[in-house]
């Protein structure tokens, strides 16, 4: 077998890098050409390599967490509801709008789903962008209608690890990849945390269904964790009525553990009093700092309690995804690495649409979604892109019904890119 016919994959980065990892340690021979990623990873590479998105008019400039605010504003059918309804209906867009797992990922049924679908695509071609989210749709429709497609058989051994948080639209990548490989699943339905993805825990529980000639391995004994720790989650996954239980077994000898319940009056004390707990034991030496894990039911949680480990000298890094460019971008005082950004990015691409979508919309309450609406109607009626229809609005050559917002932003952006004109590396970070 040749080890680059060997694929692994998991669901997030971290892991990725941790199974490559492994992997690798293993010294044997080849080990470092074993395909290691992720599912997004994957798909990304397929479409890539067949150059569908050229092919079907996209174009692979992915979209950030907050210039999906920016979308989401600009989307505003009837049906859709408001922001949060219009979130969680692009979450179902990103799972092939197969919520549950009886459905099949495809093309959406319900009238407003089809309707939402539309004018998301529709504003993503015409700012030329893709929602990391559509990886995975996108590549599972050039598998289903290419049979002769070679990744369906260019794997001979597939492993895929954290399978209780792929969602249906996922797992049927999987299976058709797996379409003359042998396939390896690896999860646990008790340990599914992504439901608000879609992800299907059922998937692990009735793959065997699906896959007549499947084989069970049990992992019953858990030697992570103490014995305290596997009494609680016991108890625990015994009172989710909806999933079958598999009774973990106690590895004796990591010991009984430690294990302390308490409460605190507010966040900023629980943050506090962790921060304190955990520096304690680290200068007493009882633990090794780099063997310290804190799981956070929240970000925001999450970030105090980092800031005040590293205010008491304890190094701590958290693990959220583009958490530097966290704010909010109706209020211009709240986004200023929002901001910073979306220029960096003009500076290196000055007709890229999204970030002149975003730079337009800071500091208003609607981030001037009706204004750029009208702007983008009139793009289309003269067949001219955003970035020249801004510039004649800015310039006074058109004049667009309550577009005084767009005008004053794009009066300032271009100050701001003189300011950074001939700026590199180091100094324009600096001066941004």
């Amino acid at each position: 077998m040749h080890p680059e016919q060997i694929l692994v994959s998991t669901f997030t980065r971290v892991a990725a890098a941790d199974l490559r990892n492994v992997v690798v340690k293993l010294n044997a021979p080849g080990a470092e050409q074993v395909r290691a990623s992720t599912i997004h990873g994957l798909c990304f590479g397929i479409l890539g390599r067949n150059e569908v998105l050229e092919i079907t008019g996209r174009v692979p400039r992915p979209l950030l967490d907050f210039e999906c605010r920016f979308l989401l504003e600009d989307l505003s059918g009837n049906d859709y509801g408001n922001i949060h309804r219009k979130r969680k209906r692009l979450k179902a867009f990103e799972s092939a709008w197969a919520r549950l797992q009886s459905e099949q990922p495809g093309w959406p049924v319900d009238p407003a789903d089809r309707s939402f679908q539309n004018a998301l695509l529709d504003w993503l071609r015409f700012h030329r962008a893709m929602l990391i989210g559509e990886l995975v749709p996108e590549a599972l429709r050039y598998l289903r209608n290419n049979p002769v497609a070679p990744e369906l058989n260019e794997f001979t051994e597939i492993l895929i690890d954290e399978y209780q948080d792929l969602n249906v639209a996922e797992q049927a990548v999987v299976d058709l990849l797996a379409h003359s490989a042998n396939l390896t699943i690896v999860g646990d339905e008790d340990q599914s945390i992504y439901s608000f993805k879609y992800a299907h825990p059922a998937g692990i529980k009735n793959f065997h269904q699906a896959n007549d000639d499947t084989v069970d391995r049990m992992l019953t004994t858990c030697r992570r964790c103490p014995a305290w720790i596997v009494e609680i989650s016991n108890h625990l996954i015994n009172c989710n009525t909806r999933q079958t239980h598999h009774e973990l077994n106690i590895h004796h000898g990591n010991g009984r553990g430690e294990v302390r319940v308490v409460q605190w009056p507010d966040t900023k004390t629980e943050a506090n009093e962790l921060a304190r707990f955990i520096a304690l034991r680290v200068e007493t030496e009882q633990v090794n700092p780099g063997r310290i894990l804190v799981l956070s039911p929240s970000r925001m949680l999450g970030y105090a309690i980092r800031d005040a480990l590293n205010k008491a000298g304890i190094h701590a890094e958290s693990f959220f995804q583009e958490q530097a460019l966290d704010g909010d971008p109706k209020k211009i005082e709240k986004s200023c690495t929002q901001q910073a950004m979306t220029l960096l990015r003009l500076v290196a691409h000055p007709l890229d649409a999204v970030a002149l979508r975003c730079w337009c919309g800071f500091g208003s309450g609607n981030l001037r979604a009706p204004a750029w609406k009208r702007m983008q109607q009139l793009c289309d009626e003269v067949s001219r892109p955003p970035a020249e229809i801004l510039e004649d609005i800015r310039d006074g050559r058109r004049v667009l019904k309550h577009g005084a917002g767009l005008r004053e932003r794009m009066t300032k952006l271009q100050k701001r890119l003189q300011n950074l004109d001939g700026l590199t590396g180091q100094e324009l970070i600096d001066k941004l």
